[in-house]
C-alpha cells in the first residue's frame, strides 16, 4: 500500500478558503440544530400538484455498526450517536417534515459478507434515503450496492483504499467522513521530532519497535511510520505482524525487552488487545515512549489497562472535541446512556445523521439521491468533532492541520495523552489543552 500511497507529507496540498455554511449551531445540550438549519427542518415543500413531500411516511436512515462481535463496543459508540442526532432531527420537525427513522445493520465480527448483507437490506427491504457507518470492508465491496442504488453512503473507515475504490468507479454517491489512514503515522512523526527537537523527550535510542496487525489499515499506517522514521535516521529493531483479536503479548514484548528501543509504535486498533499490551508492557517497562493506533479511545479500555494506560500516546483523525459543542454533546450521551461516550465514534455518526439531514433538506427530497449527494458535496459542516469538508474528487474529508492550516476547514487530527487515567488533547491548536508528559516508567 505504501508504493501506492505515498506518504501524506509528499502529497501535502494548501486548501485555499470558502464560505462556510452559515446558521448551524447547536443550542445547549440538547444538541438541537438552530439557526439558518432550522426552516430546512422545519417547513415541508409542496409539489406543484401541491401535497406535500412530508405526507404519510418516515425517512429511513440505516446506521451499519458491529453490534455485536468483538466490536461491539465501538458499534454501540456509533448506535447511539446516530440515536440521538435522529432524536434532535425530529424533535425539530423532522427532514421536511417528515420523522426520520434509525435502521441499525449489524456487521458483527466485521466478515465481508456481513457488509454486503446489510448493504442489501438496507437497499432494497429496507429503502433508506440514506447509510452510515464507522467500519466498511478493506476492499470496498459494499459500496457497489450504494452505487448502484444511487443511495448516499456515508462511512470513517479511515482507509486510504476505501477512497481510492471511488475514485477508480467513479462513484459520487460514497464519502469518506475523516482523513485517511496514511495521515496517522506522518501526523505522529512531525510531533515526535517536534518533541525531540524541544528537548521534551530524549530518545533512548534511534530504535523502533513496529507491531501491526494483519489488515490493511494497520500495515499502511506502520509502514508509512517506517519509512518516515528510516528518513530520519532511525532502526527498525523489530516488526511483526499479528492477527486479531490478540490477548498474549509475550513473545514481542520479550524481544522488545531483550532490545529495548526507544519507541514502540502498534497500529493494531482493537481496545482489547491494545489494553492487554500495556498491562502485560507496564509489568516491566522498557525506556520506550508507548503509542497505540485509535482503540484508547474507546471507553473499555481504560477499564481494562487501568493504571497501566498511563503514559499511552494514541491519536485519530476524527474525535469529539472537549470544546463547548463537544462538552455538550457527552453530557447527554451521559445522561442518555448512563456511561461515557468514547472520544471517536458516537460524535462522528452523530454529526454524519445530521449532515445528511441538511444536505437532504436543501436538496428539496431526501429520496432525490443525486441532489442530496451533490448538496454535501456543496457543504462545510461545523460538528462536534469538527469541521466536514470533502475533497471533490475522493470525497474524503481533509485534515487539519496536515492538509490545511485554516481550522474551519479542515477535520482535526486529534492526539491524545492518558495522564492519571484522563484523557488529555494536546495536538493540534487550537484544540489540544493539554501538554505532552513524559510518562512515568521514563
Amino acid at each position: 500500500m505504501s508504493e501506492k500511497h505515498p506518504a501524506p507529507s509528499a502529497q501535502r496540498k494548501r486548501i485555499t478558503r470558502r464560505d462556510l455554511v452559515r446558521g448551524i449551531g447547536i443550542a445547549g445540550a440538547a444538541g438541537v440544530l438552530s439557526g439558518g438549519a432550522g426552516g430546512y427542518f422545519l417547513s415541508p415543500r409542496r409539489t406543484e400538484s401541491g401535497s406535500s413531500v412530508a405526507d404519510g411516511k418516515t425517512v429511513k436512515f440505516g446506521i451499519v455498526a458491529p453490534v455485536t462481535g468483538p466490536y461491539s463496543g465501538d458499534g454501540q459508540e456509533m448506535v447511539r450517536g446516530a440515536k440521538l442526532a435522529v432524536e434532535d432531527i425530529n424533535n425539530g420537525g423532522g427532514v421536511l417534515g417528515r420523522k426520520v427513522e434509525l435502521v441499525v445493520g449489524d456487521i458483527a465480527d466485521q466478515a465481508p459478507e456481513n457488509f454486503i448483507q446489510a448493504a442489501e437490506r438496507l437497499v432494497s427491504r429496507e429503502k433508506v434515503a440514506a447509510a452510515s457507518g464507522g467500519y466498511a470492508t478493506a476492499t470496498s465491496v459494499e459500496f457497489d450496492t450504494y452505487a448502484q442504488a444511487g443511495v448516499p453512503l456515508f462511512h470513517t473507515n479511515t482507509l486510504q483504499a476505501n477512497s481510492d475504490y471511488v475514485v477508480e468507479k467513479g462513484m459520487t454517491n460514497v464519502f469518506q467522513c475523516c482523513p485517511t489512514e496514511p495521515w496517522y503515522a506522518s501526523g505522529f512523526l512531525q510531533l515526535m521530532q517536534g518533541w525531540i527537537d524541544s528537548g521534551a523527550w530524549v530518545p533512548s535510542s534511534k530504535t523502533a519497535a513496529v507491531i501491526s496487525s494483519n489488515d490493511s489499515y494497520s500495515i499502511s499506517i506502520a509502514t508509512v511510520l517506517k519509512n518516515g522514521l528510516k528518513e530520519l535516521g532511525w532502526d527498525i529493531s523489530l516488526y511483526e505482524e499479528i492477527t486479531v483479536p490478540y490477548a498474549d503479548w509475550g513473545p514481542q514484548l520479550s524481544k522488545i525487552r531483550n532490545q529495548p528501543p526507544g519507541l514502540i509504535f502498534v497500529s493494531d486498533y482493537l481496545a482489547g488487545d491494545l489494553a492487554s499490551f500495556a498491562k502485560q508492557f507496564a509489568t516491566a517497562p522498557t525506556p520506550s515512549l508507548l503509542y497505540q493506533q485509535y482503540g484508547p479511545s474507546v471507553p473499555e479500555y481504560i477499564e481494562l489497562a487501568g493504571d497501566a494506560a498511563n503514559g499511552v500516546i494514541w491519536s485519530t483523525t476524527i474525535g469529539t472535541l472537549p470544546d463547548e459543542m463537544g462538552k455538550a454533546f457527552r453530557k447527554r450521551y451521559l445522561e442518555t446512556f448512563g456511561t461515557e461516550a468514547g472520544l471517536s465514534q458516537s460524535g462522528a455518526q452523530y454529526d454524519i445523521v445530521r449532515l445528511w439531514a441538511l444536505a437532504a433538506s436543501r436538496a428539496g427530497d431526501p429520496y432525490d439521491f443525486a441532489a442530496v449527494s451533490q448538496a454535501v458535496k456543496d457543504m462545510s459542516f461545523r460538528g462536534v468533532v469538527g469541521t466536514y469538508r470533502f475533497d471533490q474528487k475522493e470525497l474524503t474529508a481533509i485534515p487539519y492541520p496536515d492538509a490545511t492550516d485554516d481550522p474551519s476547514l479542515g477535520m482535526p487530527h486529534l492526539t491524545y495523552q492518558i495522564q492519571n487515567g484522563e484523557q488529555v488533547l494536546f495536538s493540534p491548536a487550537p484544540y489540544g489543552k493539554g501538554s505532552f508528559q513524559l510518562p512515568a516508567w521514563l
